[in-house]
């Protein structure tokens, strides 16, 4: 390991032991004055405002700390197949690559833009379309929001949002050390610590710092080479601030940094699924480094400022060995990039009540942000060396707001607007290096540019059926801005060096709440995605030798239910269930470099897909879940036909808490089932390069072990 992660361990390892001797020997505060520990409801914060699971008037899923605890979740990928209508395409380490009901990209490969749909976030830091860092140690919940959410995150939220919530500093000490060890040679361990920093003030200056490293050899085993070339190793160290320096102010701070080394070797000619031949396998590697900084004034009855500034900084490197063999036609890509995300959000919202008039609540609030990626992609085989260099600059300021208005105790309006400027530069330049003739081509360079004023907003109305009941009605505008394409391999003007922006339509009816005295809770909706002039990826090639493009394909349409629900039996059963199903179809189209598509589903729009589980937690400190989760065949792509197969899995945990001990038995896939996370069909096989299907195998059955303490 470098020597930055290993000074890292060292110093959180001691901190951790002397916030632990802290804890144990000489309390910040007198024991009498420790608050007690009390469960709050759940509350979704992605969403503009803020509010409790039971209140919001949209389509949500939320995991807290307990149901991640208790169904052995370790990453973000493992509750995918859980959440109604959200999917994710692999061939990538770990899950990167977001849709939700069908928006969303599955890939981002060399002349890709990073202008993704789904917004993926850790607290306030931005990892829209860097997924694979989306460990679950020391998480307070994980929340995904459907559909377009214009209004608080505008244009890399057309499809939804992803936000996963870490634990915050309390003003007493508590702690976690958690290990773990299973199949696949799965070692795991981490620390988490958190406490007031000043003895004789606890809530003034608070902090919590947590630790995480896994490491797995990833399902595969390279025979060529007789080692697991698909190896995973993933450290992730995050800090949390916040101080209170008067009543008026509060500032909360994150910091990160997580170094993701794992190898990429995922794809046999044979699709066997556990046996790779390659003799020059890749790499899947990120290197993150963010910090975020959100102020809070209160300091005016009935009125609050916030300031949330953000800094995310990320290297990553994605290669492959392009013919999967030690034979064949030799060829290795290597793909790396260096981005940098810069955004400042100033809003201003009043406090719940009359606020002016016909207003009872409202929200005003500005935007901007600065995205710049750097990519160099070579490709090299017997004869050649090619490369891809690229630039891409992106610009975003937004203003938005949002009001709502009580008709009375029981019905509600709420409107939203946002209107958002966007401005793109990018440059892509080709090479080749011709080995024989130990000559270069001349270079080609294209300069694309792009840009464009979109607005994008939502109407909502509310009525409570009860004190325990809401339903509400909803029609949102969002928009993907419009972009450019970078491979400067494309073949302009038949393939576009530009596209434009895809507005899409989003409207919902949904029943949120509980009954049978709150033993039963759960939510249902139903909705109609219409997307315009709908954005496709697109590419034209064989074996290794490709290029990669974006255009506007035709229209096309979603619509659906999604539900969720759990009920408890008696004090330590329940049950628990989803569902989700799915229509859609995406106009035929024809692109102006003849490229052809359509005409059938939506990729990434599976039929259905259901969980249904029950969990135990008895009063002698046995627990247990099992739970089994399915989903229908779905499209990978809108160019070809080939379908990932429907699948349905089992996943189990049993344990026991013994004090401030938990130990947990785990089991996923425990079925071992068949099935796959991403579908080529391309031609890859020399002589002819006749196209096939090729398979990137979901991870098969895992066992495992974990203990954790907790303080």
């Amino acid at each position: 390991m470098p020597m930055l992660p290993t000074r890292i361990l060292l110093l959180t390892a001691a901190f951790a032991v002397a916030a632990t001797v802290r804890a144990q020997t000489g309390p910040a505060v007198p024991a009498a004055a420790t608050p007690a520990v009390t469960l709050d409801p759940i509350r979704v914060t992605a969403d503009l405002w803020a509010a409790p699971l039971a209140r919001i008037s949209a389509s949500v899923s939320v995991y807290d700390e307990a149901a991640l605890r208790t169904g052995a979740v370790r990453h973000f990928g493992d509750l995918v197949g859980q959440i109604p209508n959200l999917t994710f395409t692999g061939a990538t380490s770990r899950p990167r690559y977001l849709q939700i009901r069908g928006v969303g990209e599955n890939s981002q490969y060399e002349g890709e833009t990073p202008d993704s749909t789904v917004r993926f976030l850790l607290d306030d830091l931005d990892f829209t379309g860097l997924g694979s860092l989306g460990g679950t140690f020391d998480l307070q919940q994980v929340e995904v929001l459907r559909g377009p959410q214009a209004g608080a995150f505008g244009a890399n939220a057309a499809g939804g949002v992803v936000r996963l919530v870490s634990n915050a500093p309390t003003p007493y000490w508590t702690g976690l050390v958690e290990t773990t060890a299973g199949g696949d040679d799965l070692r795991a361990g981490g620390f988490a610590v958190g406490g007031p920093l000043l003895a004789r003030r606890p809530t003034e200056l608070m902090a919590r710092l947590s630790v995480h490293r896994s490491v797995s050899d990833g399902f595969r085993h390279n025979v060529t080479l007789n080692r697991a070339t698909h190896a995973r190793d993933e450290l992730n160290a995050r800090l949390r601030l916040e101080w209170n320096p008067s009543a008026a102010w509060r500032w909360e701070s994150t910091l990160l940094y997580s170094e993701l080394d794992s190898g990429f070797d995922d794809f046999a000619l044979d699709n066997n699924g556990r046996r790779t031949f390659s003799d020059q396998p890749g790499r899947d590697e990120q290197d993150s480094l963010a910090a975020s900084l959100r102020g809070t004034w209160t300091g005016r009855t009935g009125l609050r400022f916030s300031t949330v500034t953000g800094v995310t900084r990320v290297d990553s490197t994605y290669s492959y060995d392009d013919d999967w063999t030690a034979a064949s036609y030799q060829g290795f890509s290597d793909l790396r990039r260096d981005r940098a995300v810069l955004s400042q959000e100033f809003r201003l919202d009043s406090a719940a009540g009359r606020a002016a008039g016909w207003i009872d609540r409202w929200t005003v609030g500005v935007y901007g942000a600065r995205t710049r990626e750097d990519g160099v992609y070579t490709n090299e085989d017997p004869g050649n060396l090619r490369g891809l260099r690229t630039d891409y600059d992106a610009r975003h300021a937004a203003l938005f707001g949002q009001v709502a208005h009580a008709f009375d105790a029981r019905n509600r309006l709420i409107l939203g607007l946002r209107v958002e400027r966007l401005d793109l530069e990018g440059r892509g330049t080709r090479t080749r290096f011709r080995k024989g003739r130990g000559t270069f081509d001349p270079a080609v360079t294209f300069r694309p540019e792009c840009a464009d004023t979109m607005a994008g907003g939502k109407v909502t109305f509310e009525h409570d059926l009860s004190d325990h009941q809401l339903v509400f009605v909803s029609a949102t505008r969002g928009y993907k801005g419009g972009g450019v394409n970078l491979d400067a391999r494309i073949n302009p003007p038949a393939d576009p060096l530009t596209y434009g922006t895809e507005y899409l339509w989003n409207y919902e009816a949904g029943l949120r709440g509980s009954g049978l005295g709150r033993r039963l809770t759960g939510e249902l909706t139903a909705f109609l995605l219409e997307r315009r002039d709908a954005q496709v990826r697109d590419s034209a090639g064989f074996g290794g030798s490709y290029r990669f493009f974006t255009a506007n394909a035709n229209d096309a349409r979603v619509y659906g239910l999604e539900a969720a629900g759990a009920f408890a039996v008696t004090r330590a059963w329940s049950l628990h269930g989803s569902l989700a199903r799915m229509e859609s179809e995406l106009g035929a189209f024809t692109l102006t470099n003849g490229n052809t598509g359509g005409g059938r589903r939506l990729a990434n729009t599976p039929r259905y897909g259901y969980s249904v589980g029950a969990r135990y937690r008895g009063e002698t400190g046995f627990f247990g879940q099992a739970e089994l989760t399915g989903r229908a065949a779905q499209f990978d792509s809108n160019n070809q036909n080939e379908a990932r197969r429907a699948f349905a899995v089992v996943n189990a945990s049993v344990g026991y808490t013994w004090r401030n001990w938990t130990f947990t038995l785990w089991g996923r896939n425990l079925l071992d089932r068949r099935y796959e996370n991403r579908v080529f069909f391309f031609g890859n096989e020399d002589p002819d390069y006749v196209e096939q299907r090729y398979e990137s195998r979901a991870d098969p059955r895992q066992v495992g072990v974990s203990a954790a303490w907790r303080f």
